[in-house]
Order: C-alpha cells, then sequence, then structure tokens
C-alpha cells in the first residue's frame, strides 16, 4: 500500500514560517503497520510534496470527528490487514514444516536403501 493510500487528508491549511513565506499543503495521517502495532502519525505534506512534522489541526468538532471517524476506519483496515498477512504466514509455516516433515520422511525410508 502507498503513503497516499494510508493517509487521510484534511483541508488545505498555510502555515506563515515568517511574514513574507507560508507554505500550503494538507494536514495528513500516516498509517502503518508495525512489529509493535499500527503506527498513526500527522505530517503536513506540503504541495512540492515535502512531509513536514506538524499537529493535525481541526478547525471545528464536526470536521474533527469526521476526520477521527475516517482515521478509526483506516485503522481498522490497517488492523485486518495484518490480521490477513499473520494468517497467510502462519498457513506458509505450516505448509513448509509439512514439506520438511515430508522429506526427513523419505529421507529416513530411502537411507537403508
Amino acid at each position: 500500500m502507498t503513503l497516499k493510500e494510508n493517509r487521510l487528508q484534511h483541508d488545505e491549511l498555510s502555515f506563515p514560517q515568517a511574514e513574507a513565506d507560508s507554505i500550503q499543503g494538507r494536514s495528513v495521517f500516516i498509517i502503518e503497520a508495525t512489529g509493535k502495532g499500527i503506527l498513526v502519525q500527522t505530517s503536513f505534506e506540503a504541495e512540492d510534496g515535502r512531509l513536514l512534522e506538524m499537529p493535525a489541526i481541526f478547525p471545528n468538532i464536526e470536521y474533527a470527528l469526521a476526520q477521527i471517524d475516517e482515521m478509526r476506519r483506516l485503522v481498522v483496515s490497517k488492523f485486518s490487514e495484518a490480521a490477513t498477512i499473520g494468517i497467510q504466514s502462519i498457513q506458509a509455516n505450516v505448509l513448509k514444516k509439512k514439506a520438511h516433515d515430508e522429506a526427513l520422511a523419505y529421507i529416513a525410508a530411502h537411507e537403508n536403501t
């Protein structure tokens, strides 16, 4: 899954760096699976593609709750994806063990011939 598919976009925002300077872009949540769990990080994606560490800004409660609901959906989706990957990994390990055991049994059966 790409970064674009993992993020939750907010309205366009501008953050002044200095009086004559500003950054245009979007607040985003970056959501990814890690070995310890699901990581949710807030960042700011500038129009030039740079990701800057900045907090998410919610201008009102309706917008905040809508974004939190969407983030919740994405986090649940990541846990579901991680569970699917875990199940596939367990199944692959079971098949590897079965193949290994069958190979050992074949070798043992043909050792004395």
